[in-house]
């Protein structure tokens, strides 16, 4: 993802080619001149003629020692190393250094000849213009050969707006480090392709190594071993175990080194000592995704997160991806795979949905009671301690998945929340993602600090994160299920209207206070209650005449036992009533069975009849009354988000963020605390580039006020506040789309007005293009006049701060843990 980066000199960052492999990319140093030079010296002469625009045959030491130099205001090299340690070496570098004039730096790259075609010119260039615009620069420009097709269409493909021309036997091209708006679409698609391909030895192996397979049937490798066995794997399962000859009748390998193929996925079930070991050891054999199961990591105290970041660091500089430490296990149901990768004895039941959970024994159970109630998984991961692959790769993953139609989620916190809003408004447009966030309270905090060291999050954050992606919020595991089983079978409704048919009145009207307080409409005359006598064949004719209502978007149908009768013939019947309205109407809308008594009330309901293409429709069934409307009454919400336009990122060309940038940093410079506030003239100023004018409030229409403020959140970053009076504040995730922008003005009682609109989507652009804004505080006076501009009071106040030094590798692009 694109954004400005404020402190250029620590620049750090792992990241992922579009073939799914991890390279670091990190600013370059004195320190760094021989590796710079031993890249120099191994690519082409072909390379190095595209790299310095004519025919050379090496680089001086000289040059290479002022390429490691100088700071982000003058000059830039980043590095593209692969391998850690003493097998570190530099595959690619990309420079900037200014021309002097115009606020604009010549740009240029060297990539590896072995790493060409990958990516990583892109990546470079990417993270070179947000240092840039960190730096104060306005452009890029560079001098590119004619016959550099390859670098032409790095430049072309980047999604900066490129203007070029020809000069004698090269191209001259120049663009803006600006433009985030077009820049990020190319970004995000080309990270899903790489975080999707990155997961695909993990979830689509074709060789699995289970290290610590033994004799003993007790051991966690043995029964992952067993499990990959008895699931019917499509690939080739190896037991690795340097104490005996065999696991289970299967030839046992004494180290990975000795297999007859590469395995792919390393499944590491060792005690917490010899991980790092049995990694390494995987990871030369040529594994790309290791699966570890061991705890005492980063859950177990200090010392285990100290070796879970060493686990990290090994994993990613040999271009992997971890699942764990301290997980549970995968599985992925595909024919094509049937990978059973975990601690459950089988592979769950084959279907759409793609669940992801941070509590390990929880998933598990929770696959269990799944199956009971007719839900089918594609691929099951079990998070531990999101080391390295999160919630958020996940959701990439499914979103490029033609197996996965709905994303599950049980989540204790998140890694980079803005960055999973991002991702899972954009999913949500195509598939429903519906999560149970747990650790809300104070207790739960500390119970999950304890068990996987997860921070706590502030749950009105986390609600507002939700709303504003799309996100299904489940407050329960049950109402999860129950929400579950109705998106992944019915259709979505196409509005809140419901109808309601009963064999009991009390029943009955229990439901309909259930659907009014769930805020769904029971539309008149279509509440009918049949009596508790009444026939089958009368339930059917009764569901069909509701169902081919006009008024009528969803039918909620219900059941009570009494004696000894038989839930199942009932259940027929209200399908049967079901697909004929749908064929009189050509409509489909979802019908939810509410059974009461009886054998099998909880299991969904599906038609016997193979032959048929109903068949395939499954009638989710629930105990009680007020689950089906609960239930019906997420699916609408999520409707009407799904059927709304998609929103569009608000961004003005006017801005002058790069002068507010330079004067950010410069103030910044002289202080010693590296803490600034701006009030007066200066936040009136800096104001002043974003287009945002300021006045006194006296210009106000009467009573035409409310306040605006940013507050950084530790987890969420900067939020947006809006409130008036002593009404609840409004909080938002920037940047802010135009779908946004409404929602705050209904939901603060704003009065609708186009300058009220740009004054927010400028304030949520001044957030994206300053890096280094803590809070900001105003009072906001609207004005008299129709054409009137919005006015912030004149007592405004800014506050920024400057980027701390890293402590440690900063979390790669694409991995943000969830």
């Amino acid at each position: 993802m694109f954004q400005i980066i404020a402190d250029g000199r620590n620049f750090s960052e792992y990241v992922l080619l579009r073939d799914g492999e991890t390279v670091l990319l990190r600013t370059a140093t004195g320190g760094d001149v021989p590796a710079l030079e031993a890249l120099m010296g191994a690519v082409s002469r072909e390379a190095l003629q595209m790299r310095f625009m004519g025919a050379i045959a090496q680089v001086s030491r000289r040059m290479v020692e002022f390429m490691c130099s100088g700071e982000p205001r003058d000059r830039v090299c980043l590095l593209a190393i692969v391998g850690q340690g003493d097998e570190a070496r530099v595959v690619g570098t990309g420079t900037y250094a200014s021309v002097g004039v115009g606020g604009r730096a010549e740009v240029a790259f060297l990539v590896h000849d072995a790493y060409q075609g990958r990516g990583i010119s892109t990546l470079l260039l990417e993270r070179l213009a947000g240092i840039a615009a960190g730096a104060g620069f306005t452009g890029f420009e560079a001098e590119v050969l004619y016959e550099n097709h390859a670098m032409i269409n790095v430049f072309r493909d980047s999604g900066f707006e490129v203007h070029q021309a020809a000069q004698g036997g090269s191209l001259h091209v120049e663009f803006p480090v600006g433009g985030v708006s077009h820049v990020r679409e190319r970004t995000e698609l080309r990270e899903r392709i790489a975080t999707a391909n990155s997961l695909a030895p993990l979830l689509r192996p074709r060789a699995v190594a289970v290290i610590g397979a033994s004799r003993d049937p007790a051991a966690i490798g043995t029964l992952i071993f067993r499990a990959i066995v008895r699931s019917n794997f499509s690939g080739t399962v190896y037991p690795v175990n340097n104490q005996t000859t065999a696991v289970h009748g299967v030839r046992a390998y004494p180290t990975v080194r000795d297999l007859p193929e590469p395995a792919e996925l390393a499944v590491i079930a060792v005690p917490a000592r010899h991980v790092l070991g049995a990694a390494e050891e995987a990871l030369r054999a040529g594994a790309r995704g290791l699966l570890v199961v061991t705890s005492g990591f980063a859950e177990a105290g200090p010392e285990g997160a100290a070796l879970q970041r060493e686990l990290v660091t090994l994993v990613r500089s040999h271009g992997a991806r971890l699942i764990g430490p301290n997980c549970l296990g995968l599985m992925n149901t595909h024919p094509d795979v049937r990978l059973n990768a975990s601690l459950a004895p089988l592979l769950a039941p084959r279907g759409r949905i793609g669940f992801y959970s941070h509590s390990a024994a929880l998933g598990l159970v929770i696959l269990d009671y799944a199956a009971e109630r007719g839900l089918g998984f594609s691929t099951f991961v079990s998070a531990g301690n999101r080391a390295d692959v999160s919630g958020n790769d996940l959701l990439q993953y499914w979103e490029e998945d033609s197996s996965t139609d709905l994303a599950l989620l049980y989540l204790e916190t998140f890694g980079n929340p803005r960055r999973f809003a991002r991702l899972a408004r954009r999913i949500s447009y195509r598939k429903p993602v519906l999560c149970v966030k747990g650790a809300r309270s104070r207790a739960g905090g500390a119970v999950a600090r304890a068990h996987i060291g997860a921070v706590a999050q502030s749950d009105a954050n986390v609600e507002t994160l939700f709303r504003q992606a799309g996100v299904v919020r489940a407050d329960t595991l049950e109402e999860m299920f129950d929400v579950a089983v109705l998106l992944a079978n019915q259709p979505l409704p196409r509005g809140n209207r419901v109808g309601i048919t009963s064999n009991s009145g009390g029943v009955l009207t229990i439901c309909a206070d259930a659907c009014d307080s769930h805020g769904l409409v029971v539309s008149p005359g279509a509440a009918v209650d049949l009596g508790p006598l009444v026939p089958v064949d009368a339930y059917e004719r009764a569901v069909q005449a509701t169902l081919e209502r006009d008024d009528v978007d969803a039918l909620i149908a219900i059941h009570a036992c009494i004696g000894d009768c038989d839930p199942k013939v009932v259940g027929r019947a209200i399908r049967r009533g079901v697909r004929r309205a749908e064929r009189e109407t050509g409509l489909e809308k979802p019908a939810l069975l509410c059974l009461i008594g009886g054998a099998g009330g909880l299991s969904a309901h599906r038609e016997e009849d193979a032959r048929a293409a109903e068949a395939r429709r499954v009638f989710p069934s629930y105990r009680f009354p007020e689950s089906a409307a609960l239930a019906l009454s997420r699916a609408v919400q999520y409707s009407a988000f799904r059927h709304r336009p998609a929103g569009r990122l608000r961004w003005f060309e006017d801005v002058d963020a790069t002068a507010a940038r330079q004067e950010v940093a410069a103030r910044l410079d002289e202080s010693e605390s590296g803490r600034i506030e701006l009030g007066g003239e200066g936040a009136r100023g800096l104001l002043r580039h974003f287009g945002i004018r300021t006045g006194p409030a006296a210009d106000a229409a009467p009573g035409g006020g409310f306040r605006l403020g940013v507050r950084s959140d530790p987890s969420f970053g900067p939020l947006l506040h809006v409130g008036q009076g002593t009404a609840p504040l409004v909080v938002r995730i920037t940047p802010l789309t135009d779908n946004d922008i409404a929602e705050i003005v209904e939901a603060a009682g704003l009065p609708v007005s186009p300058a009220l609109e740009e004054l927010l989507g400028r304030v949520s652009q001044l957030v994206e293009e300053l890096p280094w804004l803590e809070g900001m505080d105003a009072e906001v006076a609207l004005g008299r006049g129709v054409g009137d501009p919005t006015l912030l009071g004149e007592g405004v106040r800014l506050e920024f701060l400057a980027p701390r030094a890293a402590v440690a590798a900063p979390e790669p692009a694409g991995r943000s843990m969830s």
